[in-house]
């Protein structure tokens, strides 16, 4: 019987030291990743250390800003005031942090979108609110423009004033000949040994003259008014019928067809009724004026950031670059019999209603006015 295999002793060293080097290994992996985890959490640490001074710092600028700005700005979020400024604190006393929004009572609605009336210490005051939305927030704006107001204001008095002195300058020349012609027509009138047929001849001019004399005093009173007498609340449809409805039967006599198209929710703005129809309806003479024989002329309207634009083009020769500069002002025409006080008296309407009035050449060929005015808040 053979003596039982003794155990392998000698392996047993060499087995234990491969094991601690692997170890060994392992560990220095271990530190070294530990290493790299620290240094790469110093980085973003240190990253977001940046960041958030970045922040504080353009947060800070952000105050800075929205503190040194005349127009009082609110954060609303979920219909209360998250934020305001210090120029809204001054307009709105009642209003703080975490308060509802609604405007002020003791604001009153204007005839123009966004713009309220409000009075304090007696004094009236024009405020306008804009609004941005951002998501579920939304930032309001809102300034004190009474000043900006006057100022406008004196600007276009000051404009009438110096179209009245040219007008003045004027005046001599548009109603000598007129008055000069009658003048002769009277003296034949006199003549005792005029035929009666030739009588009744003179007679016809005379009126003829005086008629005109009439019209263009009519006219030279129509652009000396400053401003609209009564206004009312019209929708924009109204008054492009009854424009239309003006000019029509000229458009027929000479074969020039007017087309009104009119897009957008219905609309109402606050205005001098007849005024504006009288500008709408001198721009088309204007028109019709330069259009040929059966083109059309098309008058369109659309209501768009709380204004309505209407657009009148034509398909006549276009405005001359020197006309371009000028033609709005009083007396100035090109044509022969034309007194040049048409589009100024549409210009100052427009104007009075606080609205603009342009003109330009289209590519396609012929002229585009165009005439802005302020809307009322929606129906």
């Amino acid at each position: 019987m053979n003596p039982p295999a003794s155990p392998d002793f000698a392996a047993g060293p060499a087995t234990e030291s491969a094991q601690g080097v692997q170890l060994e290994q392992a560990f220095r992996l271990f530190l070294q990743a530990s290493q790299d985890l620290e240094t790469q959490q110093t980085l973003l640490q240190n990253q977001v250390n940046r960041l958030s001074e970045d922040l504080a710092a353009a947060n800070q600028r952000l105050a800075a800003l929205l503190g040194a700005l005349p127009a009082g700005v609110l954060v609303i979020e979920e219909g209360l005031v998250r934020d305001l400024n210090p120029a809204a604190r001054a307009l709105l006393p009642d209003i703080s942090e975490g308060s509802p929004w609604a405007v002020p009572r003791s604001w009153s609605p204007t005839p123009v979108q966004g713009e309220y009336q409000t009075t304090t210490d007696s004094t009236s005051r024009t405020v306008q609110v804009k609004e941005v939305a951002f998501g579920d927030r939304k930032i309001l704006q809102i300034q004190d423009i009474t000043e900006s107001l006057t100022q406008h204001a004196e600007t276009q008095r000051q404009s009438k004033l110096a179209s009245m002195g040219q007008m003045a300058a004027s005046i001599a020349h548009q109603l000598r000949t007129p008055l000069a012609t009658a003048t002769l027509y009277a003296g034949h009138l006199a003549d005792p040994l005029l035929a009666p047929e030739r009588q009744r001849e003179m007679a016809e001019r005379l009126r003829r003259q005086l008629t005109s004399l009439e019209k263009l005093t009519t006219r030279m009173l129509q652009f000396v008014r400053q401003r609209p007498h009564k206004t009312e609340s019209v929708l924009i449809s109204e008054l492009l019928d009854e424009a239309e409805q003006a000019i029509r039967p000229v458009c027929e006599r000479y074969s020039v067809p007017l087309e009104v198209t009119l897009s957008g929710e219905p609309s109402l703005i606050n205005v001098e009724r007849d005024a504006i129809v009288s500008a709408l309806v001198a721009v088309l003479e204007n028109a019709l004026q330069v259009s040929p024989q059966g083109s059309v002329i098309r008058m369109q309207a659309t209501v768009e950031q709380a204004r309505v634009r209407i657009y009148i083009d034509d398909h006549g020769p276009g405005i001359e670059a020197a006309m371009l500069q000028s033609m709005f002002e009083p007396f100035t025409t090109s044509r022969v019999n034309g007194t040049g006080l048409g589009l100024s008296i549409a210009r100052n309407a427009i104007e009075a209603h606080r609205g603009e009035i342009s003109a330009a050449n289209r590519p396609e060929g012929g002229a585009r006015f165009t005439l802005s005015l302020p809307c009322m808040p929606s129906l």
